[in-house]
This record gives C-alpha cells, structure tokens and sequence, in this order.
C-alpha cells in the first residue's frame, strides 16, 4: 500500500495529466483565444478539476 504522501502525490499527476490531455486537445492557444466556446469549455474544465482537487484532498485527509 501507498503512503499518504505518495497517495497525495499519485491525485496531483493525475488530476494535471487529465486538464494537459484535454487542453492540448482543445487546439492551439491562438484558436481557443479566438473562441468563445472553447475558452468557456477550458474554464469548466478548470473548475471541475480543482473540484476534483478538492474532494481528493478530503479524502486523503480521512485517510
């Protein structure tokens, strides 16, 4: 088994590696400047993955 350290570190690869993929597959940074929908798609995007964050580390605490 994991120690709490490594657990927490093990969240935060995971939760970066998963906004990386989808912002680099959102395009270029000029395309999603120019568009409103894609801009608006990354901000729930971001919002989602510190919910993500945060229920992680709630977890880990309880640990």
């Amino acid at each position: 088994m994991f120690s709490k350290p490594v657990i927490l570190i093990i969240i935060l690869i995971l939760l970066i590696s998963f906004y990386l993929v989808i912002r680099i597959g959102a395009g270029k940074k000029k395309e999603i400047e120019n568009s409103q929908s894609l801009t608006r798609y990354l901000f729930g995007v971001r919002i989602l993955v510190i919910i993500l964050a945060a229920v992680g580390l709630i977890l880990w605490l309880f640990l």
